[in-house]
């Protein structure tokens, strides 16, 4: 991986990113670039000149929206579409998780320094993508038992491509 500064016109979002942001939070993110700056690149690849943007997306429609005339990137080689899910959905992995207490102790001597409504955080458990995928798989009931083909076949419910995963 490389990291370099390019002029934000070059990059592009993933068009295929599957994340949403809510206005608010939107304007959330804004106000902590705006306070805190860009500490962490943009995760892209570079493909007919310009860079996509695989993790990131948010902060670059933010800084687009900022007028940012160019953006830090970890420019990597993805070899597959599978690869390039992968770093999308690594950049946005939960590895860890806050002890609420912990937390709580460490923010609470700062709260006159600390505006709490512009933060965000999850004390959720984690879904695991296995769940996800497979509540969207072919015959799917009300109850997300799925039924479909004894090889195994998915059909994307996206582009209706079928294929047969490794283990099925």
């Amino acid at each position: 991986m490389q990291i370099t500064i390019v002029p934000i016109e070059k990059v592009r979002p993933w068009t295929e990113n599957p994340r949403i942001i809510k206005t608010k939070d939107f304007e959330r993110l804004k106000k902590q670039i705006k306070e805190l700056g860009v500490y962490k690149p943009m995760l892209a690849y570079e493909e007919d000149g310009k860079y996509i943007v695989l993790g990131g997306n948010m902060r670059l429609r933010a800084l687009q929206d900022m007028g940012m005339p160019e953006v830090e990137l970890s420019i990597v080689h993805p070899k597959s579409q599978a690869e390039k899910i992968k770093y999308a959905l690594s950049d946005n992995d939960r590895a860890g998780e806050y002890v609420e207490q912990d937390l709580a102790e460490l923010v609470y001597p700062h709260l006159q320094e600390i505006d709490l409504g512009e933060f965000k955080i999850d004390l959720g458990e984690p879904v695991d993508l296995k769940k996800v995928v497979e509540g969207y798989g072919p015959n799917t009931d009300e109850n997300g038992a799925s039924g479909g083909p004894e090889n195994g076949a998915v059909r994307c419910p996206k582009c209706g491509h079928e294929f047969v995963p490794e283990n099925g």
